[in-house]
């Protein structure tokens, strides 16, 4: 008999990832459910690889890659309020 590989893995990376992607405006979440999505995905991988998991892996990366962007967005608004909010004083 031969046993069934899980997936357990993967369904959670497709999930987290998906998160990542919902939630990167809130960026500390979007980057932890990112981060948590591609290590599932990675480990799932070596385990069973399949299309959930490449799902899961190409969310997370996507969800990763627009956390960076809004964090990026960030620093460049902070820096350039803080700088015209100098030009006041």
């Amino acid at each position: 008999m031969e046993r069934r590989k899980s997936n357990n893995y993967g369904t959670a990376s497709l999930v987290l990832g998906i998160a990542s992607i919902v939630f990167c405006w809130t960026i500390v979440i979007g980057l932890i459910a990112g981060v948590l999505g591609l290590i599932f995905s990675l480990k799932q991988k070596r385990i069973y690889p399949n299309g959930i998991n490449t799902a899961g892996l190409v969310t997370s990366i996507i969800g990763l890659a627009l956390s960076v962007i809004y964090i990026i967005m960030w620093l460049a608004f902070f820096n350039v309020m803080g700088s015209s909010m100098m030009t006041f004083y």
